[in-house]
């Protein structure tokens, strides 16, 4: 009996060894996510944690993945400096995703998954939590996880082909066509099926973003948002990257909405306690929109890339059938 299938009878056991290795991934997150922006680090040097304030080095046992965090309440233990709570939310944030992935289809073995699986969706959780958190702050998709995604993608695709090929979705979209022999191995056919979703969904999202900076007179989509979505589209297939937009450009307009409110409020809040609103040359809801529209469109592109990964079955069905269903309501 395979070790997975051993784990999975201990549920305990199971989640327990799923969160602390999803908590040790946010570790690792928390360090890239602080050094990939910064001109003088990478992600492998320097090779030891330490304090962005004091510089000194993190000792191995205050390292302990939310324990540790916990134990020092949050700060340094040479110069009691605040680390912040974003690391213990990367932690958090990625134990909790992981135990969604083991009991999703990447530990059925039925359904196409398993330890080669988990292996993939565990480096591209982590992957995309850091290009989350790197967008969010300073608006940027790190190359090494768009461009480097796309191999990553297809390799995924060649060697777990149910990433692209699942029940329900035995013909990757677009397959059709392609007059494929009708015996192709899964294998090859997951490859060539994430060659032409990266393909399509690279050319597909940089013509969008050319006629909306055109209309806008304006940059409307970075190009990192580009290559980002080429590759999905490597990892997941069209229908992938088709539904990670869907997903992307609904929760990015919420999230717009609630920033401009928010900006809004902040210029209007100002306004009132500086006493000075007659200065301004806009009004307040004319400053909120001009200010609160920038925002990054990677995080909710990286949320419709989880939502698709850890469940590629309830949301084809959502679009394809829960969705046409209300709207002829």
């Amino acid at each position: 009996m395979a070790w997975l299938e051993l784990m999975q009878q201990s549920p305990a056991l199971y989640n327990t060894f799923l969160g602390v290795l999803g908590a040790m991934m946010g570790s690792f997150a928390s360090a890239a996510i602080f050094r990939i922006p910064q001109d003088d680090m990478s992600v492998v040097r320097p090779a030891r944690s330490h304090c962005p304030r004091c510089n000194a080095t993190i000792r191995w046992h205050d390292n302990l993945p939310i324990i540790g965090y916990l134990i020092l309440h949050g700060r340094c233990r040479d110069c009691k400096a605040g680390f912040g709570p974003g690391y213990l939310v990367h932690e958090l944030g990625l134990a909790a995703l992981f135990i969604w992935m083991g009991h999703s289809w990447m530990a059925d073995p039925s359904q196409g998954g398993g330890p080669l699986a988990l292996i993939f969706g565990g480096i591209a959780l982590t992957s995309l939590w850091i290009a989350a958190a790197v967008d969010f702050r300073h608006l940027i998709l790190p190359d090494g996880i768009t461009l480097g995604g796309i191999p990553f993608g297809l390799l995924a695709a060649f060697l777990v082909p149910a990433f692209h090929i699942w029940p329900g979705n035995e013909i990757p979209m677009g397959m059709g066509l392609f007059a494929l022999p009708a015996d192709l191995e899964p294998s090859t056919l997951a490859l060539v099926s994430g060659i032409l979703a990266s393909s399509v969904s690279f050319g597909f999202l940089f013509g969008i973003g050319r006629v909306f900076s055109y209309l806008l007179k304006q940059e409307a989509l970075g190009f990192g948002d580009v290559k980002y979505l080429a590759a999905v589209g490597a990892f997941l297939g069209l229908e992938g990257s088709l539904w990670t937009l869907a997903v992307g450009v609904f929760s990015g307009a919420v999230l717009g909405v609630i920033n401009v409110v928010r900006m809004i409020l902040v210029v209007s809040h100002r306004r009132r306690t500086q006493g000075k609103a007659h200065n301004y040359v806009h009004g307040t809801a004319k400053v909120g929109w001009l200010v609160g529209r920038t925002i990054p469109f990677g995080p909710p592109l990286i949320l419709g890339t989880m939502l698709v990964m850890l469940a590629p079955t309830d949301i084809h069905r959502f679009f394809l059938e829960t969705w046409p269903q209300l709207l002829g309501r």
